[in-house]
């Protein structure tokens, strides 16, 4: 299994998947803007998609990474 950290998304099977549900989500822990409240979240692949494009087409409202925590990745 893979070691699971911030920011790194990881496909999760619906493991009591109901009738019509998605088959898989993708999986996340976020964390706020000082490090803190981590929290789990799942998305399914169109709300990664919807977010994506929006990313894609307001890239003026993008946050840069500084070329420290790019090293660090």
């Amino acid at each position: 299994m893979a070691k699971v950290t911030n920011g790194r998304v990881f496909r999760v099977e619906n493991k009591s998947r109901k009738f019509g549900a998605n088959s898989h989500y993708n999986f996340v822990f976020l964390e706020d803007s000082n490090g803190d409240n981590e929290t789990p979240y799942m998305f399914t692949d169109s709300q990664i998609k919807r977010a994506r494009s929006r990313a894609e087409k307001n890239t003026e409202d993008i946050m840069k990474k500084s070329a420290w925590a790019d090293m660090l990745d």
